[in-house]
C-alpha cells in the first residue's frame, strides 16, 4: 500500500513512499482465517483476524468494508493491531471515506497501547500536514519515538529530514547515520539513498563504486530506481560494467540496452 513520489537525485527519494501508508499485516493462522461466524464470545483478536482475512481475501471473498467493520469492532476493545490498521484504512480511504482526523485518532490510540509503527505514522501526518498543521519538528519527535524502537521506516524518515534540512539543519552526516540504521534492517530505499550520497559526494567522498554497491543492495530487492541508477553509472562510464547484465526489476524485464541516456 505504497504511494510513489518521484523526487530528483539529491532529494530523499520515496520519502513519501514509506512514511505512513503501510498496512502492517500480522500473520494469522489458517484456522482463524476460516472463522467466518462471529458471536459475543469471540475475542478481540479473533475479530481482528477475521477482518484481516477479509482484507486479504484469505479463505473469504475480499471485502474492505467488512474488514473495516471488523477492525473497528476489535479496536473498540482496545486491540492494538486493529487500532493501527483502522488508522491506515481511514488515512487511505480503503473501505471507508478518507478521514485524516479519524486516522490520527486511531494511530494515537494504537501508540498509547505501545504500537511503534503508529508513532511513525503520526509523524507522517505531521510531515504532510494531514488533519494537522504541517510541522516538521513534531514529525521528527514522533519519528524518533519509533526509530528508538528500531522501526526502520522511521529511521529512514529521520534520515530524509536531515538530508533535506526539513525542520533541522541540513546535515548529510546525520542523514547517513540514520539511513545506515534503516539499511541495516534491509530497507531498500535507505540503501538507495546511501548510494545517492556516495554518488554525489554529499557528506562523504564521492565514490561511484561504493554508490554501486549500495544501489545493488536495493536493486536486488526489486528497487527500480536503484536499477536505473546502476544503468546510468555504467552508461556514463562511472563504473566497470564487467559482470553486470541486468539493471531493472523482473517486472519490466529491461536490460542495459533498454535504458536510454538521461536528458
Amino acid at each position: 500500500m505504497y504511494q510513489r513520489k518521484t523526487t530528483n537525485l539529491i532529494q530523499s527519494l520515496l520519502l513519501a513512499t514509506l512514511l505512513s501508508n503501510v498496512l502492517i499485516v500480522s500473520a494469522c493462522s489458517a484456522e482463524s482465517s476460516n472463522t467466518t461466524i462471529l458471536s459475543n464470545k469471540n475475542t478481540a483478536a479473533e475479530i481482528y483476524e477475521l477482518g484481516l482475512a477479509y482484507y486479504e481475501g484469505d479463505s473469504v471473498p475480499q471485502d474492505y468494508e467488512k474488514a473495516f467493520s471488523l477492525f473497528k469492532k476489535s479496536a473498540d476493545q482496545e486491540y492494538v493491531e486493529a487500532q493501527f490498521n483502522l488508522g491506515v484504512m481511514y488515512e487511505n480511504g480503503v473501505g471507508v471515506n478518507q478521514d485524516y482526523k479519524k486516522a490520527m485518532q486511531s494511530y494515537l490510540s494504537a501508540a498509547d497501547n505501545g504500537d511503534f509503527d503508529a508513532q511513525n505514522n503520526i509523524g507522517s501526518l505531521y510531515y504532510f500536514g494531514k488533519s494537522v498543521d504541517q510541522n516538521y519538528a513534531k514529525a521528527l519527535d514522533w519519528y524518533t519515538k519509533a526509530a528508538d524502537k528500531d522501526v526502520g521506516i522511521a529511521q529512514f524518515n529521520i534520515g530524509g529530514l536531515y538530508e533535506n534540512g526539513y525542520g533541522v539543519p541540513q546535515d548529510y552526516d546525520m542523514a547517513l547515520e540514520w539511513y545506515t540504521k534503516a539499511a541495516d534492517q534491509e530497507l531498500d530505499v535507505a540503501q538507495l539513498n546511501i548510494g545517492g550520497l556516495y554518488e554525489n559526494g554529499y557528506g562523504v567522498p564521492q565514490d561511484y563504486d561504493t554508490a554501486f554497491e549500495w544501489y545493488k543492495k536495493a536493486a536486488d530487492q526489486g528497487n527500480q530506481e536503484a536499477s536505473n541508477r546502476i544503468g546510468r553509472l555504467v552508461m556514463n562510464d562511472k563504473i566497470d560494467d564487467t559482470g553486470i547484465t541486468i539493471y531493472s526489476t523482473q517486472e519490466t524485464g529491461l536490460t542495459l540496452g533498454d535504458i536510454e541516456e538521461p536528458l
